[in-house]
Formats: structure tokens, C-alpha cells, sequence
């Protein structure tokens, strides 16, 4: 570590030579100054763990330096010790404290003081230093951490997506052929497992983007009523399962609020599911939903097992698990709760509990109703439904470097319709988009050779102006950023999801009508 660097500030050579002899250590490095002015031009050079400055000085006087001193950015939190011999009274003390000083030195010094005095401030000096150093480590290490599993999103959710697709296409077409229920029960226990491993890697990557920094909104006006009608609608298939009711008490006019309906779906999504998760069979959940005021509040309430009362504090806490028990075996990961705290905290709303052991528990979450300026979307689009895509087939190409990832694309797209070409690297692409002509194309990102991006670059750069659209593993800031400057239109995340599909399809369509 380097030297601590002390700046003393006095206009008389020899009251400089007596400061620095008492305070000199192998520690420090001391620098000197005859008046304010030269003291300010040594501070915009170097980093200093102290200043000791003379108050009765011509041209600058010491209260006069430190005002300058204070003023500037890189200064302003350095301690600054005065060195007097008149100005002991009491108004003379508290304007130099009012200035920022930290203490007060008196002529004639006693050297002991002084040492001690400076060796205080020169530890607390290193201390800080210290720790900057190790934030800086820790910074590096969670920017690795975070790389290490953008790769693992790459690389695990690929299979875990292909497992899962093809597990449920068997159980929807051998499950109703199948004599033996021992067989259907495999099949759901390798999809049920399958889906429980992507949701580990999702919520883990989840958190991965939320320590990276503040979670970035994507806010739209959203009708209130149809959201949670829609969400208890999907919900209730899960609750099915269970015989357990899910309850809509929407007790609201027609209020449209701006939130990230994605971000919100998954909070919405995680507390219902967890209401599932500790309820026994028969029994009800309630999503109620109110207006107080400017605020919008929700809740999820169920009739489960209740948790104790001295668990609730730490229900927010990452892995946090309490000693209730799932009614049917279901897993968690421990994550969801914590996600659901900091995407409501990102919408500056407010999440709390109740709940009575043996009664249930209930969610309350409180939104500040919210107005922004959107570009209106059409009836049919702002209650979800799709556009009606063209009878002239498209020309739809997909790049992706593993095979059976391309497998599972060509199925999905191929229910979509159109012309579906797969290719294997983005070398391929180039070399034959002439020919192909394609109207719309789907890339992986992270592959050998040619990357996704500077492929699109490529392309790009030929004068073709065609959507192109990035799939992989994990989105973060660099990757949006990184497929905004290649020339790519937008990116999703892997496996492609069929609804997302027929829309921009279907906004091709429309662009070439």
C-alpha cells in the first residue's frame, strides 16, 4: 500500500520544519505549503490523508483555505487539523469547526499530542483505504460471478428448456395411451423436476441481475382489472391441481396504472404460487384488489398453514425457508420472496405480511398509482390478442449452434408457419442470405466462429434491412447493449415462446403490407 500523504500549510519555514519533524514516520509522506494557494494547487495533484494548516497566514488565511479546500469534489471529505496560537476563544474554535475541521492544535505544539493525534488519523486513513481495496475485489469477484453465470444460462438452460419440451409433448401424447400409471407418473416427475431446475437457474440469474444494479423498469399503461384477471386465469390451471379455488375480489373501476406488467406478473405469479404451495386441498385463495386513495393495493391471501410469527421478519431474506412444510412435496428455491421485495421496492411500493398459524397468511402489497405517456396500442392489442398473421408465408431463419436447441426452434416455429430455414453458425448466414432472402431471423448469441453479434454487423454493413432478433440464455445490461450497437432489433431469452413469436411475425407482416 502506499504512503498516507500529509499536506502542512503554515507561511514560516521554521514552524514547517518543527510539524514535520514531530510527525515524519516510514509511513507517510509529508508535503509543505508557505500559503493557501500553493496548498491548493499540491491538493488538485495528489491524494491527501491530512491536512494541518496554520490559521493566521497573509494573503489566505487558514479559515479562508479551508472554505477553497471544502468547495472541491476531490477534497471535500479530507480532515483538516488547525494549527493556532491567538484564535483560542470560543467563537474563534466553533468557526473553525463550522468550516470543517476536525480538532484544533495549539502553539506552542506539544509533540506528543500531535504524533497521537496524526497517528490516529493516519490509521483511520488506511483503514478506509483498505477497505476500498476490498470493495474493488468484491466488485470484481461479483462482476465474474455474474459472467460465470451469463455462461451457465447459456449453457444449462439450453438442455433444461429441451428436457422440458419434450417431456410435456409425451405426457400430452402417450400420457392418454398409457395403461400403466407408473409411466405417466416418470413422465411428470422428469417435467416437474425439469421445471424446478429452470426455475432455480432463473431465479438465481434473476438475483444476478438485480445485485448488478438497480432493476431497470420497462413501465407501460396497463388496464389493472384485465392484468389480474388474466393472471388469476392462468393461475388457476395450477391451482386446479390441488381442488383449490383461486378467488378474484377486484374492487376497482376501470384504473390504469403504469408498472412493468412482466416484472409484475412474476410477483403476482410467485406469491399465488406459494399460496398453492402451503394449502391443502379444498381450500381458497383470495387475490383481492383495491384503491386507497393514489395507491393501488393488493393482496394474496390464503387459508394454509400459517407461519410463525417470529419467522415472518426473515421471510425477505435470500434461501429464507420456514419450518411450514409444502402440503404435497413441492420445492423451493428460497429466492422468490427475495425477488418479489425488490421488484416491488423497484416500483416504490411497499410489501408486507400477515399471517396466524393454523388460519393462513396474506400478502399485502401497496403501489403508488402512476401515469406516464405511452403510445396508445390498439383495442385488441391492449387486451392481449393476436394479431391475424398474413396468409403469405415468410422466410424465417434461425442460427444457432446447438442441435438440438435448433430441434426444439424448428418445432415451435413450425407451428408458427412459414418458410423455416436452420443454420448452424452465422458463417452459414452470410454466405448464403442472398439466396435465401430472408424476411425475418433469429440468432444465437455466444457462438464459435462469428458471434451473434458481429454477424448481424455483418449484415448490417451489406445493407439489408431486415428484423433481426438475438435469442440467449441471459439478458443483462451489456448484452442489450451490446445487441442495440450490432444493429440488432431486439432479444429474448431462450427457449423462443410461441405468443412471442406470432407477434412479431406478425408485426412483420404488417411492416411488409
Amino acid at each position: 500500500m502506499d504512503k498516507a500523504k500529509i499536506l502542512i500549510v503554515d507561511d514560516l519555514v521554521e514552524n514547517l520544519y518543527s510539524l514535520e519533524q514531530i510527525i515524519e514516520k516510514e509511513d507517510r509522506e509529508i508535503f509543505s505549503a508557505s500559503s493557501g494557494n500553493e496548498a491548493l494547487k499540491l491538493a488538485r495533484k495528489h491524494e491527501f490523508a491530512l491536512v494541518i494548516t496554520d490559521v493566521q497566514m497573509p494573503e489566505m488565511n487558514g479559515f479562508e483555505f479551508i472554505e477553497v479546500f471544502r468547495s472541491k469534489k476531490n477534497t471535500q471529505n479530507v480532515p483538516v487539523i488547525f494549527a493556532t496560537a491567538i484564535n483560542k476563544e470560543k467563537k474563534y474554535v466553533i468557526k473553525g469547526y463550522s468550516e470543517g475541521a476536525v480538532d484544533y492544535l495549539y502553539k506552542p505544539l506539544d509533540p506528543d499530542i500531535v504524533s497521537a493525534k496524526v497517528d490516529i488519523f493516519v490509521t483511520l486513513y488506511n483503514q478506509k483505504r483498505a477497505l476500498e481495496l476490498q470493495y474493488q475485489e468484491l466488485d470484481t469477484l461479483n462482476k465474474l460471478k455474474n459472467k460465470f453465470l451469463g455462461i451457465a444460462a447459456h449453457d444449462i438452460r439450453n438442455p433444461l428448456a429441451i428436457i422440458e419440451f419434450y417431456s410435456k409433448s409425451l405426457l400430452k401424447e402417450l400420457g392418454p395411451t398409457l395403461d400403466d400409471p407408473s409411466r405417466i407418473q416418470e413422465l411428470e416427475n422428469i417435467f416437474v423436476s425439469t421445471k424446478f431446475a429452470q426455475n432455480l437457474v432463473n431465479d438465481f440469474l434473476d438475483i444476478s441481475k438485480m445485485e448488478s444494479g438497480n432493476i431497470e423498469l420497462e413501465e407501460e399503461m396497463i388496464d389493472v382489472n384485465y392484468f389480474l384477471e388474466s393472471n388469476i386465469q392462468f393461475n388457476q390451471i395450477f391451482a386446479n391441481k390441488k381442488n383449490i379455488n383461486l378467488v378474484g375480489e377486484i374492487n376497482l373501476k376501470d384504473i390504469r396504472t403504469a408498472f412493468d406488467k412482466n416484472k409484475m406478473n412474476q410477483v403476482l405469479n410467485n406469491l399465488i404460487t406459494n399460496a398453492i404451495k402451503f394449502s391443502h386441498e379444498g381450500t381458497s385463495i383470495h387475490l383481492k384488489a383495491q384503491q386507497k386513495g393514489n395507491q393501488l393495493l393488493l393482496s394474496v391471501q390464503d387459508e394454509g398453514q400459517g407461519i410463525p410469527k417470529n419467522e415472518i421478519t426473515h421471510l425477505f431474506d435470500p434461501f429464507a425457508k420456514t419450518s411450514v412444510k409444502s402440503t404435497a412435496g413441492e420445492k423451493s428455491t428460497g429466492l422468490g420472496l427475495m425477488i418479489v421485495k425488490k421488484i416491488v421496492d423497484a416500483h416504490k411500493g411497499e410489501i408486507t405480511v400477515t399471517s396466524k398459524v393454523g388460519i393462513g397468511s396474506c400478502f399485502n402489497i401497496e403501489l403508488p398509482i402512476k401515469v406516464i405517456d405511452v403510445i396508445e396500442a390498439s383495442p385488441n392489442q391492449a387486451k392481449g390478442h393476436e394479431t391475424n398473421i398474413g396468409d403469405e408465408k415468410l422466410n424465417i431463419v434461425v442460427v444457432d449452434d446447438d442441435v438440438l436447441m435448433r430441434t426444439l426452434s424448428e418445432v415451435v416455429f413450425n407451428k408458427i408457419g412459414g418458410n423455416i430455414t436452420m443454420l448452424e453458425d452465422g458463417e452459414a448466414l452470410l454466405d448464403q442470405v442472398d439466396v435465401i432472402n430472408p424476411d425475418l431471423v433469429f440468432t444465437d448469441i455466444n457462438m464459435p466462429g462469428i458471434n451473434g453479434y458481429d454477424m448481424v454487423k455483418q449484415i448490417r454493413n451489406k445493407g439489408i434491412d431486415i428484423p433481426i432478433f438475438g435469442l440467449t440464455g441471459l439478458i443483462n445490461d451489456e448484452v442489450q447493449k451490446l445487441s442495440k450497437k450490432s444493429g440488432m432489433d431486439g432479444v429474448y431469452e431462450k427457449p423462443p415462446v410461441e405468443n412471442m413469436l406470432k407477434h412479431l411475425v406478425s408485426l412483420v407482416h404488417e411492416r411488409n403490407a
